[in-house]
């Protein structure tokens, strides 16, 4: 669990500090297949629950790598999005360091609020 909020947070810091200001104020529309911010944060959410299930298996000494292309690709089933388009969006929202802290933040909340959860039960 512990890698788990490592990777979180390691992410979660990364964005934040490779992202670039944005100079203009006034945000252009999306590009074409970007999904949504609100989206993007489901999105992350479940890739950050299935890295920390992959870090499980790669301490349990199991076929992480089988495990992690299975989990990814339910992801993006379960979102009905392609790989390309995932790849896509979150660069597009990188490139927003606002938006993106923004996003990370309220997936934050969420992991936060899921592990609350299942303490408790």
């Amino acid at each position: 669990m512990k890698n788990f909020y490592f990777i979180i947070f390691f992410s979660f810091f990364t964005i934040i500090s490779c992202g670039k200001k944005n100079e203009a104020k006034e945000k252009s529309p999306p590009p074409q297949n970007i999904i949504s911010s609100d989206e993007m944060k489901n999105v992350l959410v479940d890739v950050f629950l299935a890295e920390g299930a992959i870090g499980e298996m790669e301490i349990k000494h199991k076929d992480a790598q089988y495990y992690a292309k299975h989990y990814y690709n339910y992801v993006l089933k379960k979102h009905n999005m392609t790989n390309e388009q995932f790849q896509k969006s979150y660069s597009y929202y990188s490139a927003d360091i606002e938006e993106m802290q923004k996003i990370m933040s309220d997936v934050v909340d969420d992991l936060s609020e899921k592990q609350s959860k299942v303490r408790n039960e």
